[in-house]
């Protein structure tokens, strides 16, 4: 559903009014000022991870593996209704256009228990999202996976998350690539950003 123009200036009345002014310097103030497209940007991330502010602790590279990926275009909405005419839109995509390496990571930790709902999963990436690899990657990896052994051993044990890119479901619902295991290869499939994460998934990071 779309922020009608009253909750956008609700929302803006509500940090004016609450921010502790007096605790700030002028300089502070100006320079979010001085670069409104930076500070919207940070707001944006800090509304995302629930008005909370986030220093990464949830979010870990595991280590696990690391793939050279070549330069690769985001797909348009276009080609991706080609083969998933159930999705209406795309949400976001910030993935990268750039070469980059593929490596694993999670937003779980010991204490964490063995899942985490789909709201809590999206504050713990939200400071990543220019790093999060997205469709083009994850079919790029699915088509080249006989070139890298090293995927073999966590077939059937991970399922891998491409969330660079976020797209709607035609009914509203929300989904993200996902790669998992179709037989006795890695194939495509689509994670629904309602359900869970578990300790069994694994999220494609570019470095």
């Amino acid at each position: 559903m779309a922020i009608n123009v009253e909750q956008r200036f609700a929302l803006l009345s509500a940090f004016g009014a609450n921010i502790d002014w007096n605790s700030l310097t002028t300089e502070q103030v100006q320079a979010g000022i001085s670069n409104p497209q930076l500070s919207g940007k940070q707001a944006t991330l800090f509304i995302q991870c629930g008005y909370q502010v986030q220093i990464g602790e949830h979010f870990r590279e595991t280590g696990e593996i690391s793939i050279q990926l070549p330069a690769l275009k985001r797909p348009t909405l276009k080609e991706l209704q080609a083969n998933n005419d159930w999705i209406k839109s795309i949400e976001r995509d910030t993935s990268t256009e750039e070469a980059v390496t593929l490596t694993f990571a999670t937003v779980l930790v010991p204490d964490d228990g063995s899942s985490i709902d789909g709201k809590e999963y999206e504050k713990r990436i939200a400071l990543k999202h220019n790093a999060l690899l997205g469709f083009q990657h994850m079919m790029w990896l699915i088509e080249h996976q006989d070139e890298f052994p090293e995927l073999k051993p966590f077939l059937g044990k991970v399922y891998i998350d491409f969330p660079g890119i976020v797209v709607v479901h035609r009914d509203g619902d929300r989904r993200v690539p996902c790669c998992a295991q179709d037989g006795s290869r890695w194939g495509a499939r689509w994670h629904w950003l309602s359900v869970r994460f578990s300790v069994n998934g694994r999220i494609a990071f570019g470095k």
